[in-house]
């Protein structure tokens, strides 16, 4: 099934988002996060430390202390935690940050359910759920989905690494693991059964998504061929970034591109933003009739209206967002190389 109806739930939560965000965002200059447990979006009650979050939180985002407990009601929550790792909260649900250092980040899921998209997995940083008597380490960028009550863990895409009592298993893509007391048992499942909670988690990950190609292009004025720290100093890749335009935070990776292979959307560092969103379109010249027209480049990078052309050696077609506008379309080429992960191709209803 394509993926129509999701674009514009996407582009209508943008223009919430940046109805939210009005006369706040310029005004506000958030720090760039250096621990996990940043509450960066709330929907519904959410308390923190049994203190209710006012919502909207764009001015403020609070932080989970070590010990301290996020709990949602009738409503879900957001954190940002490592970097490239996002969880997301799901109704009557509570969850402990035990350690909240990036190089060993780990939360306790107490009641109800909470998933965790992680986009790459960096070198120094290590994130760990516990689950009743189970403990998992997420191993490999991906989709996951945990239970308190009964105990278990799906994982639509990505590996886990999970110890009960004296067992140690690896749970893979498409695979569930259920904890019966000291024991556990891992059997398939059908990938497709998403729940209200996958599928909040799905949209607000395809915004924060969105948010990306604007923040990686702002990074650098350079587009990318000299990245590394924007022009205040801080690090561009592999860190949560502010996006002024959406109101959101949002995340630029180390590697050139990163698509989600559940839900289709994805991230770009600088270089891979500039290549599929900002590149100029190739301008052809006559060839004098001996040969094919030769193609040049526009100076300046082309921001209203995509590019046409070649991606290194690629001459599929793609649309752009331009600056603070955003698509949350994968380009024709993320769709080749991702497969199901693709927008037209993933097949998933939401």
């Amino acid at each position: 099934m394509k993926r129509v109806w999701v674009a514009l739930t996407a582009v209508g939560w943008l223009a919430v988002a940046a109805a939210q965000a009005y006369g706040q965002a310029s005004s506000v200059a958030p720090v760039t996060p250096s621990r996990s447990g940043m509450v960066s979006y709330i929907q519904g009650a959410v308390y923190l430390d049994d203190k209710e979050i006012p919502d909207p939180i764009i001015a403020q985002f609070p932080y989970m202390k070590e010990n301290g407990t996020l709990r949602t009601a009738e409503g879900k929550a957001e954190a940002a935690m490592n970097p490239g790792v996002m969880l997301w909260l799901g109704e009557n649900s509570s969850l402990r940050m035990i350690t909240s250092r990036f190089i060993d980040t780990r939360v306790e899921l107490v009641q109800g359910a909470a998933t965790v998209s992680l986009t790459e997995v960096a070198k120094d940083n290590s994130f760990t759920v516990v689950f009743k008597d189970a403990t998992a380490i997420i191993a490999k960028a991906g989709f996951y989905h945990f239970y308190a009550d009964p105990a278990g863990i799906k994982v639509f895409a990505g590996l886990a690494r999970v110890q009960v009592g004296e067992q140690n298993m690896e749970v893979t893509a498409g695979k569930m693991l259920v904890v019966n007391g000291q024991k556990a048992s891992v059997e398939k499942f059908d990938k497709e059964a998403t729940d209200a909670l996958d599928r909040f988690s799905g949209r607000r990950g395809e915004l924060v998504a969105a948010a990306n190609a604007s923040a990686a292009r702002d990074c650098n004025p350079d587009y990318g061929y000299s990245y590394g720290y924007a022009a205040n100093g801080r690090p561009c890749v592999g860190n949560w970034n502010w996006n002024p335009y959406y109101g959101l935070w949002t995340y630029i990776p180390y590697m050139n591109r990163y698509c989600d292979p559940i839900w289709g959307y994805c991230y770009y560092n600088p270089q891979g933003a500039w290549a599929y969103y900002y590149r100029p379109q190739p301008v052809y010249t006559g060839g004098g009739g001996y040969g094919p027209a030769a193609p040049s480049y526009q100076t300046a990078p082309q921001t209203s209206g995509g590019y046409s052309g070649a991606v290194a050696a690629s001459s599929s077609a793609m649309s752009a967002p331009s600056a603070g506008t955003g698509s949350t379309a994968a380009p024709a080429a993320a769709a080749s190389e991702v497969g199901r992960g693709s927008a037209a191709g993933s097949g998933r209803g939401r």
